[in-house]
């Protein structure tokens, strides 16, 4: 809220002026943890399988469960502020004034709510369960050591969990972890799929490889906007055998048919796992490692084609630049300091890609601008080189 101005209560903290900025981020931090538990519970599946509006006492007894009705009711209180359900009161009459509201109020799912149901194709619920979730908070405690120190302990992911996100996630003990990590992807993949889908010129081509393209949300919605291309989704064993155990798939989603695309384990850092193809896509990669590592990234698709007859090799990168010091790009320098704490890694202006690119021995071409802060660089070499 504005100074002494309650009626621009929805007003974001990123508007907000004087003090009423920091309480409005410290009051949605703990709409951003009712949020999480309303996720985390499946209460959106709960409410869905039921037709009728529910109050919180028969929402917490559903399927045997014996949570507390009078919490719970003081849960959905706060999610039906934010829309994602809707608390239908009696006779009109001001909820305040019931005297036993979890048995009175009854609530219903909203629009925006059922993107919160397990199988909703979104995958927005395991976004929020993933963003929110310990995997996350507890690395980004060690932002101020990060801002002190540097790398010299470790990233804040490392000092949280003793090793890297990348061996976490390969790690079987925290498998349910990487799932929801890669479901938490393809949520991402579906925010901004048909926008990137939309824009990229891929008419001339008959083969596309995602590189890291887990469960192959982007990929899916690709195929689906150009009838001519055959896809090939390449990840890690692990995450390969996760995408091909989800029902529907990705591309089940999107009516995609079976003969025009395919699931391969590999490693990008493995140029001999990487499928020869005409063009390749790469989302959300390297964001994730330093400038070294993302020139082996790039060498390894030049390589990967190395025994083929010499030609032009495309590559269009999705990642969120940082293209502009005013706040419509605040989305990709907000992702930034997740990098620092998560990875080691880093959000790119167009200066620094363009440099990182012609280190790897590509040749920058364009840059595309989605309506979803994504922005994709189209770029080329040769597998001569």
């Amino acid at each position: 809220m504005t100074e002494n101005n309650a009626s621009n209560y929805l007003l974001s903290p990123l508007v907000e002026k004087g003090s009423s900025k920091f309480m409005s981020f410290v009051f949605h931090r703990y709409v951003e943890r009712a949020l999480w538990t309303f996720a985390e519970l499946g209460i959106a599946d709960l409410m869905a399988n039921h037709e009728q509006p529910l109050t919180a006492i028969e929402l917490s007894e559903i399927n045997g469960n014996t949570w507390n009705a009078e919490f719970l009711y003081r849960l959905l209180r706060v999610v039906a502020d934010i829309n994602i359900v809707q608390q239908l009161t009696l006779n009109n009459e001001d909820s305040t004034e019931s005297a036993n509201p979890e048995n009175e109020l009854r609530f219903k799912l909203t629009d925006d709510g059922q993107l919160l149901t397990s199988n909703h194709p979104s995958r927005t619920r395991d976004l929020v369960r993933h963003s929110f979730s310990s995997t996350i908070e507890k690395p980004s405690t060690y932002l101020p050591d990060m801002i002190r120190d540097g790398y010299k302990n470790g990233t804040g992911f490392e000092l949280a969990f003793g090793m890297n996100a990348f061996d976490y996630l390969k790690d079987e003990k925290y498998q349910q972890q990487s799932v929801l990590w890669s479901n938490a992807m393809s949520g991402h993949s579906n925010y901004g799929a048909a926008s990137i889908a939309s824009i990229l010129n891929l008419s001339n081509f008959k083969v596309v490889v995602d590189i890291g393209g887990s469960f192959g949300t982007l990929l899916s919605f690709i195929l689906k906007e150009h009838q001519n291309l055959f896809g090939i989704v390449l990840d890690l064993p692990n995450v390969i055998e996760n995408a091909q155990a989800r029902k529907p798939t990705a591309f089940e989603d999107q009516q995609i048919e079976p003969a025009r695309y395919q699931f391969v384990s590999g490693d990008m850092f493995k140029s001999e796992t990487i499928p020869v193809a005409d063009v390749y896509i790469m989302k959300y990669i390297l964001h994730d490692w330093d400038d070294e590592k993302s020139i082996e990234i790039l060498n390894s698709i030049r390589l990967a084609n190395r025994n083929c007859e010499p030609k032009t090799i495309t590559l269009f990168i999705v990642e969120m630049l940082i293209l502009s010091d005013d706040k419509s790009n605040w989305m990709a320098r907000a992702l930034d300091i997740e990098m620092i704490f998560l990875g080691g890694s880093k959000e790119r202006t167009k200066r620094e890609m363009i440099e990182l690119l012609n280190k790897g021995g590509y040749e920058f071409k364009q840059l595309y601008q989605t309506n979803k802060q994504y922005s994709i660089i189209e770029a080329t070499t040769t597998n001569t080189l």
